[in-house]
């Protein structure tokens, strides 16, 4: 398979993950197509920049995965934020540090099976 197919394969599963962990963190925030919208915004923000630049620029591995989690997790707290312009900067970052954190164990874990 192609790393193109590798990626759409890894973002169908991480947006995935990132939703059924992140809707019921953001519940009272926005309506559920608001909360969908801004998953799903988030990860397309962020998941190309890390497997299409972080991963062939950044070496070695350990360095280009704290940098590529961070990266998500500070971007889509930011989409969060401005999504939901209501809620605390904190809660916007803990969601999106909780979903990062969930969707890189699983593929953690599908990489090692």
């Amino acid at each position: 398979m192609s790393y193109e197919g590798l990626w759409v394969r890894y973002f169908a599963l991480t947006v995935a993950i990132e939703l059924i962990v992140a809707l019921p963190l953001l519940r009272g925030a926005g309506s559920l197509p608001r909360r969908v919208g801004a998953v799903v915004v988030g990860n397309l923000a962020t998941h190309p920049i890390v497997w299409f630049v972080l991963a062939r620029v950044l070496a070695p591995r350990w360095v280009m995965v704290c940098t590529a989690e961070s990266w998500a997790i500070a971007c889509e707290a930011v989409v969060y934020a401005l999504v939901f312009p209501a809620m605390p900067r904190t809660r916007a970052l803990g969601v999106s540090g909780v979903a990062n954190a969930v969707s890189f164990l699983v593929g953690l874990v599908l990489t090692r099976l």
